[in-house]
This record gives C-alpha cells, sequence and structure tokens, in this order.
C-alpha cells in the first residue's frame, strides 16, 4: 500500500496511513504481501506523524519483550 508508514511494534508488523483524514492501522504479513485493517485500533487525530511511534509504543508495551523491547519505524 503506497505512502504507508511500517512499523515493528515489538515484533509484529504494523502499517500505519491516513486516508480521509483518518489515521488506519493495519496487520501486515510481508512473507505473503497482504495486510488486514485493525479495526480496533483508534489514533487520536492529534497524534501527527512525528508521534505515531510514541503512540504505539505507549499503547503496546505490554507486548516488550527482551528481543523486541520497542516501536521502531522500518519504513
Amino acid at each position: 500500500m503506497m505512502g504507508m508508514m511500517v512499523f515493528q511494534v515489538f515484533g509484529r508488523m504494523m502499517g500505519v496511513k491516513k486516508i480521509d483524514g483518518d489515521w488506519q492501522v493495519f496487520r501486515l504479513d510481508e512473507s505473503q504481501g497482504k495486510h488486514s485493517r485493525l479495526w480496533e485500533i483508534v489514533i487520536p487525530d492529534f497524534v501527527d506523524e512525528r508521534g505515531i511511534a510514541t503512540w504505539l509504543d505507549d499503547m503496546y508495551h505490554e507486548w516488550a519483550t527482551a528481543e523486541y523491547p520497542t516501536v521502531v519505524r522500518i519504513k
């Protein structure tokens, strides 16, 4: 999906894209080149592109492991 930001969220791959003024979050399966919308995840309008990784870290810090201790922007 063009223009999608890609994050490794504590070992899980997620994409975030602004569509029609709203942030939409997707689960990514890069091995198959597929993505699916994660409807239960809502990123507030006040979060800008620079703040997405911090917001994802705040929401999913319980997923952190020794192997995957942070949220990393891949693309």
